[in-house]
């Protein structure tokens, strides 16, 4: 398979997803709220940041202007993956990232580390109201301007589902299963990656 573009995931992709909470059982509780359903209106942009933090507040001891500020804190201490985020940032290709987040990653994970400097383009679920990573691939693909089709664009996510739904609708994929791992595979040239 021939490469022209690689589309990256985000969360446990090019980091561990978990940055945004804080250790304890507070936020562990916030996260499986998120999990629970809190996070598809979030992640489309259905409900704002500060809506999300009113929830959360109802069921931990900190104010929504406090789970906010939280929040936006985690958000300047993203724990990437070493070989895969310099993989990244090496920009063999070009590249999007194709991430379901919600406005909070534009307003302060993008600006604070580059983003719209290191990619040359970004798709977040938000802006576009679907967490289908598949559809999320297409308005990439067609976005990018370079005339990249479907089936010359791989998608690096650690979401077996997602690589599934993108193939099926003619892209390329690789299933991310950490960095290790996608250090070994780049330099076994797995999956048309590039050494």
């Amino acid at each position: 398979m021939s490469i022209r573009c690689l589309l990256w995931d985000f969360g446990d992709t090019l980091c561990d997803e978990k940055f945004i909470w804080s250790s304890g059982p507070q936020w562990e509780h916030v996260y499986r709220l998120f999990d629970e359903g809190l996070g598809e209106a979030w992640n489309t942009g259905d409900m704002s940041d500060q809506e999300f933090a009113e929830l959360i507040a109802e069921h931990i001891s900190l104010t929504p202007p406090e789970i906010l500020a939280h929040m936006q804190e985690r958000c300047r201490h993203v724990e990437f993956y070493d070989f895969t985020y310099n993989f990244y940032l090496a920009r063999h290709l070009p590249q999007a990232i194709v991430t379901v987040n919600p406005r909070i990653w534009t307003d302060v994970i993008s600006p604070h580390y580059n983003f719209d400097q290191t990619a040359d383009l970004i798709v977040t679920s938000w802006e576009e109201g679907t967490t289908d990573k598949a559809t999320l691939c297409e308005l990439a693909v067609d976005r990018l301007g370079i005339g990249c089709k479907r089936s010359e664009s791989l998608l690096i996510d650690n979401i077996s589902h997602n690589i599934g739904e993108w193939r099926l609708r003619g892209g390329g994929g690789y299933h991310f299963r950490g960095d290790d791992q996608f250090e070994k595979d780049v330099a076994d040239g797995v999956d048309g990656l590039v050494g």
